[in-house]
């Protein structure tokens, strides 16, 4: 949320949404209650420990040992307290009515309810400055006399002061969001500086006890990267040598994302349709390449169709075999060699069918073979097919392959565009600091509905909603 606070709704907004104040303050009360009583009975258990062993009785070597082992116990114990009673006053364990200075550090329940307090007060009164502003400012559009009219005048000054007073509470909404960080800080930075500084030895973590956020992490940078390179690929897909290398590289992004989200959502973290639009993305490639060659074909058979009838017509006017070829070739664009084999294929052949599509698609050797030519050497000049751009419907001959043309061709562009913008638009930020402007994140509603936002492994870790809710 920028600090204008644009875009929200005054009306509907709630002092417990998750730009504001979130939480419950009762609810942080009860855990720090719940954390202090252990820290009290590890207290009391080590006391008892300790005065087992002070007496007489122990002076043996079993007595001595033990008392220095049970030493050592106590130590620890006592440690773990402190540890556990940091943690407690800065969660706090209560939450008094009575009134809280913003100045003052305080325990994160009671600091969470004042703030809580403040935004409430700030939400409220930006409702009523808003609705007023509005309010005003329909009189003032519906007021028929002119802008010098006195009840204009009068109204134009009730809008200005109801907008200085939306001002006002978002500067006390701000205010109130300054002290809910601070104060957080506080309750952080306590806890982190008993854990830091208790004694205890924290077991040593690595990289691989987190492996299933690093593979979230992965997923996500990967998903990001494919949505980047399969937009440059619908525009600079055309381009040889370049086309072809951000068309494998896409691929490849595509192929990773949909590898660790396929983990994540085993694990529960991510959704299967997550997983469902990863895969419609990579099998878009294999479409693509079938469809986008069938569009090709189709419209080489339209203007081969063309040439054959410019070829028949100069021939009745009596102009030479050869001539007639040159001459139909110049004007369709249709190499002589390519008529006979355009019109051989025959609109069938343009037909691709799914099995195939979905075939090549899981084609990796295909991809590889991509990736090597695009690498090493130029497109092969081919008639109309150079460049690998499809031809323009506008300049195809009137015949069944100038409809096939056109409908394999808008078939190639679905096959595109579509998994594209279902992949762009699923991309969620993973961190606070990512644009949520540019990850829109557009189903996670769907995610949250049952069925669509399945994970896990059904009987052992499955939901039926993400994050099981």
């Amino acid at each position: 949320m920028s600090d204008d606070f644009s875009g929200v709704d005054w009306q509907t907004a709630r002092y417990d949404d998750k730009d504001f104040t979130p939480g419950d303050p009762y609810e942080v009360a009860k855990l720090g209650k719940r954390i202090s009583d252990t820290a009290k009975l590890i207290e009391e258990q080590a006391g008892k420990l300790n005065n087992l062993v002070d007496g007489n009785g122990w002076d043996s070597d079993a007595g001595r040992v033990f008392q220095d082992k049970t030493h050592d116990t106590v130590g620890l114990l006592t440690k773990t307290h402190q540890r556990y009673a940091a943690a407690a006053s800065a969660l706090g364990s209560s939450v008094p009515y009575g009134p809280v200075v913003d100045q003052m550090r305080e325990n994160w329940a009671v600091a969470l309810n004042h703030a809580q307090g403040l935004v409430r007060t700030a939400l409220t009164k930006a409702k009523n400055a808003d609705g007023d502003g509005s309010r005003y400012q329909k009189q003032i559009d519906q007021h028929p006399g002119p802008d010098e009219h006195p009840d204009k005048q009068k109204l134009k000054r009730q809008k200005d002061a109801a907008d200085g007073d939306l001002e006002a509470a978002k500067r006390d909404l701000r205010h109130a969001l300054d002290y809910r960080d601070t104060q957080a800080g506080y309750a952080a930075k306590a806890i982190r500086d008993a854990i830091d500084n208790d004694g205890l030895k924290d077991p040593k973590h690595h990289w691989w006890d987190n492996w299933k956020d690093w593979v979230a992490e992965v997923g996500h940078w990967a998903g990001v990267a494919a949505g980047v390179l399969c937009i440059l690929a619908l525009v600079l897909g055309a381009v040889p040598i370049l086309g072809e290398i951000i068309v494998a590289l896409a691929l490849v992004a595509s192929v990773v994302a949909l590898a660790c989200d396929t983990v994540s959502a085993l694990d529960g973290k991510g959704t299967w349709l997550d997983v469902a639009i990863d895969v419609v993305g990579v099998l878009s490639f294999g479409a693509g390449r079938i469809l986008g060659t069938a569009a090709k074909e189709a419209a080489v058979a339209a203007r081969g169709s063309a040439a054959l009838k410019q070829f028949l017509a100069l021939r009745e006017l009596g102009v030479g075999a050869k001539l007639a070829g040159e001459s139909s070739e110049l004007l369709t664009g249709v190499k002589a060699g390519k008529i006979g084999e355009a019109l051989a294929k025959g609109p069938n052949s343009v037909l691709p069918k799914m099995r195939s599509i979905v075939k090549d698609s899981l084609d990796f050797k295909a991809y590889y073979n991509d990736i090597r030519v695009a690498v090493t050497k130029t497109a092969e000049d081919d008639g109309i097919l150079a460049g690998g751009k499809l031809p323009k419907l506008g300049d195809l001959s009137d015949s069944a392959f100038k409809t096939m043309a056109r409908s394999r061709s808008l078939l190639y562009q679905a096959s595109q565009f579509g998994p594209t913008a279902a992949g762009v638009l699923n991309l969620s930020p993973l961190h606070s600091w990512e644009p949520s402007s540019l990850e829109l994140n557009v189903f996670d509603g769907l995610k949250h509905t049952t069925g669509w936002g399945a994970n896990g492994i059904p009987f052992y870790n499955g939901h039926l909603k993400v994050a099981g809710g």
